[in-house]
Order: structure tokens, then sequence, then C-alpha cells
């Protein structure tokens, strides 16, 4: 009989929610599509089949009574023992087949079963926004200028409905009508006589509003900003307490790149 308390790494009092959680967890570090364990397929199979028995409170309470007796060696009398473990079978096997079938898909598209982070209500059916993180491992090549950075580097998709999708793409064309218009009024004549001191303050004005009546497009369609709230994601924390940052290089945290590429998204 299989641990599924030790394949997903919980203990026995789980929630429902929290084996859901980890089994996301579970899921990005072992789909085939983005792992690259070699026994990913069989690790995946196995953390799917875990989670459709504990993630079923019925299926839970009858796979308890079997890890009692089988797991934890409690000598105990279960009714219809028989029947409860030809029913945690069928599910298991099931379960499997299913976990087969998922494990050929891209892992973008079986994301599409959760639910959007950006707006609540609704299913992760457009295209995931996509948290690009780093994580330095070293110089290889040598010291000094010699020397190269290694790094390690993950992209975090983060569900997304096609509303939110449409949402964020309605911001950004807003964003850049305002950057268009601080260019314009930075090259209009009645600001040819302004020193750098004046033209530069009203332009970034002009921009800076345009990020405000973006953020309240966000807030009367009720999505949150991939911007400012990506990182919250559960994934992305996870990364971020393993050391990771955000940015696809290192040159993104170790370098002035880094604070240009902020400044540059936070505009757009």
């Amino acid at each position: 009989m299989k641990d599924y308390y030790k394949i997903l790494g919980l203990e026995t009092d789980v929630s429902p929610d929290s084996v859901r959680q980890r089994f996301k967890e579970l899921a990005f570090e072992y789909h085939p599509d983005v792992s690259d364990n070699k026994n990913a397929n069989e690790i995946f199979t196995e953390i799917y089949e875990a989670y459709s028995i504990l993630s079923n409170p019925d299926k839970k309470i009858n796979y308890d009574l079997l890890h009692d007796k089988y797991i934890k060696n409690i000598k105990t009398q279960i009714p219809d023992e028989e029947y409860l473990k030809a029913d945690i079978q069928k599910v298991s096997h099931s379960a499997r087949a299913d976990a087969q079938k998922k494990a050929k898909v891209k892992y973008k598209d079986l994301i599409k079963e959760m639910d959007c982070f950006f707006k609540t209500g609704l299913k992760a059916d457009g295209i995931p926004f996509s948290y690009n993180m780093h994580k330095t491992a070293g110089i290889s090549g040598g010291v000094g200028p010699m020397g190269s950075i290694k790094s390690r580097s993950v992209s975090i998709p983060v569900p997304r409905s096609k509303k939110a999708l449409m949402i964020h793409r309605i911001g950004f064309l807003i964003k850049v009508l305002f950057f268009a218009i601080a260019i314009i009024i930075y090259k209009l004549d009645f600001l040819s006589d302004k020193g750098l001191v004046t033209k530069i303050p009203v332009s970034l004005i002009v921009i800076f509003t345009g990020g405000l009546v973006t953020h309240l497009t966000y807030h009367l369609n009720k999505t949150k900003s991939k911007f400012f709230y990506a990182r919250k994601y559960f994934l992305v924390k996870k990364y971020r307490e393993k050391g990771y940052k955000r940015g696809f290089h290192p040159m993104m945290s170790t370098t002035p790149v880094g604070l240009i590429a902020y400044l540059f998204r936070l505009i757009f």
C-alpha cells in the first residue's frame, strides 16, 4: 500500500485545500514538460494519484482507515475492509490513467484547470503571465573579468483568465498612450522655451498619471496588477524563499540593468 502522505510530504490531518496547494507546487516541479528529472513522469503520476485520493474528503476518510492499519501498523478492525481496498484501488488506477494523459500536455495548458490568480471567480483559461526568476550559482571560467556568472533560471506561469488577460492588455495600451502623450508634450512648441528642469517633470507627471489610470481600470474591473501582485503567487514566494530573484539573468540583480528593467516594467 502506498503512503500518499509521504509522497506529498504532508501530515495526516491536512485539509483538502492544503492538498490542492501542495499538488500545484509539486506539479510545477515534476511535470515532464518543465522538469529535468529523468523520473519526472513516474513522480508526477504518483503525485497526481495521491492528490486524487487525499483531496476528496470521502476517499480520504476511507484511505485513512487503511493507512492507520497498513502504514502506521495500528491494529484495528475496518468495516467493509475489502470494499474500501477495492474502492481506493479503483480511484488509484483511474488517477494514474488521468495523470499519464496530463503528463503529455504542456504545463501551461495544465494550469488552465486552476483558478485565475488575478481575478477571482474565473478559471485560468487565458495565456498565463510568465514570472521570470533567477538564482546565482557561482562563477565559471575564472575570476574577475575572465569569469562569467552562472545561474539557474525559472519561468513561473501565473494562472490568468481571458478576462484578466484582456484587462492587462488594456492597461498596457493605456500606459503606452500616456507615454506617447508625454513624448509629444516634451516636443511641443509651448515648452520649447522651458529647460529640462521643467520638461522632464511634466513628462514624468503624464507617465505617472497613465499608471494611475491603469490601476483605476484594474480596480474598477476587480483585476490584480500583474506587476505588483504576481510576486505574491505562492510558487513565486516559494522560489523567493529559495534565494531566487526576479529577472531571467543575474545581470538583472547585480547591475544597473535591473533597475532600468524595473522602471521599464513599472511604466509598461
